[in-house]
């Protein structure tokens, strides 16, 4: 099961070993109030956590936050550990599952929505880069579907975006901000690009 989410996943499998809060800084950002390295802290020990103690009726989780600040690498170490539990985990970003769900839907020669069928019916969905998919009425109205569909049936999905709350009820309207910010656990990433970062300590 590793290795097949390996298969789609655009690096390999995280640990949580490996996520380095060392490229955090220690001093308050005067912007936004916080110490970087103090809220990265916590936020990777609710996700250590979280993954420890999954089940079934887990909470759903929204990682919110500027790119390059780890969104990725923590949801892929909590899908490891949460795979060795024994529990399916399926993790796409949401441009790619998306486009797979309206292929099959307008498809002639598919009698059946598979994609759709295994993302509305896994144990966990980790569901990455919402926002990065192309702006339409069908993938408006798809998002919606998977969101309310597990809420509806208590099955724990994880969504991260470098998209702003705002920026995301603007493009998916109210109903759907809404159930993401009042139903899922928000965790608001903090920090500069990680990935820079380490470029420019090379």
């Amino acid at each position: 099961a590793i290795e097949e989410l390996n298969s789609v996943s655009p690096l390999q499998l995280c640990d949580f070993s490996s996520f380095d809060l060392f490229y955090f800084s220690d001093q308050k950002d005067p912007t936004l109030g916080v110490i970087p390295r103090e809220t990265m802290t916590k936020i990777t020990a609710y996700c250590e956590k979280y993954a420890r103690t999954f089940s079934k009726s887990s909470a759903s989780i929204l990682m919110l936050g500027p790119t390059g600040l780890g969104k990725t690498h923590l949801s892929l170490a909590i899908a490891k550990q949460v795979i060795l539990k024994g529990y399916q985990v399926l993790y796409c970003t949401a441009q790619d599952i998306l486009r797979s769900i309206e292929r099959e839907h307008f498809s002639r020669e598919i009698a059946e929505d598979k994609t759709l069928k295994t993302v509305l019916e896994a144990d966990l969905l980790i569901l990455d880069d919402l926002g990065a998919e192309y702006q339409t009425a069908f993938n408006t109205a798809t998002v919606y579907n998977i969101v309310n569909t597990r809420l509806n049936f208590g099955r724990p999905t994880i969504i991260n975006s470098n998209l702003t709350s705002q920026e995301l009820e603007e493009r998916y309207t109210e109903r759907v901000i809404s159930r993401l910010l009042t139903q899922y656990t928000y965790l608001r990433f903090v920090g500069e690009d990680v990935r820079q970062l380490k470029r420019k300590m090379r």
